[in-house]
């Protein structure tokens, strides 16, 4: 699809945007702070109201707070929704290495921080915080493009909503750990697919993606009730190097039973409904004289994300204990991180990588 065809992206992205020199994103990275500190080189603030004018920050910091309803900066009370800091290098908040622009606003139970950063730089730091930066530089392409895809079509939900932010900064939308944090590589991944973004029908599509989908992908209908043409389950054979090709998780009686919300210990575990893919969708356990039934994404939910690492397991009953065998990393839908990363090595290039796992997407250029 030619620049022609996606120039509606754009302008539906700038309606109703504050002018820039570059497209920007707007990344939330806290609600509900009572106190902030804002530091960095030659810091000015502003006040978001009307009229305002950018002061420097005596000793390039300042101390946020909010008292009431009343936002204050170094104790002096600020007339209006908030405040705009300015630095002349990366402006340290929240834990983070931000960039050069950061708003303060009051948000719901507390106060917001809000990094206000070009796209391209967004794409790099979160390239390098979802993938592995060794991985080859066409599935770090690949990541770019479905990073910014995923931003982009964010971004103009955003604007329809009016909201104060685009993107949240966790792995509920895409982990951004901050533009200090960007790597070389994936700053080269990001400028040499500045701009791209998989659309479908005009629009840019959900481009949901995963860590090691053991094998084969899930339908995003059935791993995010996303019934979507270009989230299809598609067979991959490259994601072997993954150290979650085959994991083995080891849950005593008692802790099944805590988990399962019964009144003693578990002592049967059933998978009692499994999607296309034999991924469990929901299980039974028993013990303490009870039943209960969880969908497979809630049972991953109590018992973490990290320590059960997807849903492509079976379960098996041994020593006090329910052995739970599985493959792959992530809800599945979308691209497969090392999928992506094997079929680079195979000499795929990032086009090619990204038709594989959406399907029926194409690759516009917004800029």
């Amino acid at each position: 699809m030619g620049p022609g065809r996606g120039a509606w992206l754009l302008a539906a992205l700038l309606a109703a945007a504050p002018a820039h020199a570059v497209e920007v994103v707007r990344i939330s990275l806290a609600e509900g702070a009572t106190e902030v500190e804002v530091s960095g080189p030659g810091l000015t603030v502003e006040s978001l109201r009307d009229g305002a004018e950018r002061r420097p920050v005596p000793g390039d910091r300042a101390r946020v707070r909010l008292q009431g309803d009343v936002i204050t900066v170094d104790g002096t009370p600020v007339d209006g929704a908030g405040l705009a800091f300015a630095a002349k290098g990366s402006i340290r908040c929240a834990g983070r290495d931000l960039s050069g622009e950061v708003e303060v606003r009051r948000g719901r139970g507390g106060l917001s921080v809000i990094d206000v950063l070009p796209l391209e730089e967004y794409v790099a730091a979160v390239v390098g915080g979802e993938m592995p930066v060794t991985f080859p530089p066409e599935a770090l392409k690949a990541q770019a493009v479905a990073a910014r895809t995923f931003a982009v079509g964010k971004k103009i939900e955003a604007r329809e909503q009016a909201l104060d932010f685009d993107l949240g900064s966790t792995v509920l939308d895409q982990v951004y750990p901050g533009v200090g944090r960007a790597d070389p590589r994936a700053r080269a991944a990001a400028t040499a697919t500045a701009g791209e973004v998989l659309v479908k029908d005009h629009r840019p599509i959900e481009a949901y993606f995963h860590s090691a989908c053991g094998g084969r992908t899930e339908r995003g209908a059935d791993a995010l009730g996303r019934d979507l043409r270009y989230l299809p389950s598609v067979a991959c054979d490259r994601c072997q190097g993954s150290p979650a090709w085959r994991w083995t998780l080891r849950l005593p009686a008692a802790e099944l039973g805590r988990t399962a919300g019964l009144p003693g210990d578990a002592t049967r575990m059933t998978v009692v409904r499994t999607t296309s893919t034999g991924r469990v969708s929901r299980v039974s356990v028993e013990g303490g004289g009870g039943r209960v039934q969880l969908d497979g994404v809630e049972l991953r939910r109590r018992l973490g994300y990290e320590r059960l690492p997807s849903l492509a397991f079976t379960v098996k009953a041994e020593k006090g204990s329910f052995v739970l065998s599985g493959q792959g990393r992530g809800h599945g839908a979308g691209m497969c991180q090392w999928g992506a990363a094997g079929y680079a090595k195979a000499g795929q290039d990032y086009r090619a990588i990204l038709v594989r796992y959406y399907p029926g997407a194409e690759i516009a250029r917004m800029y």
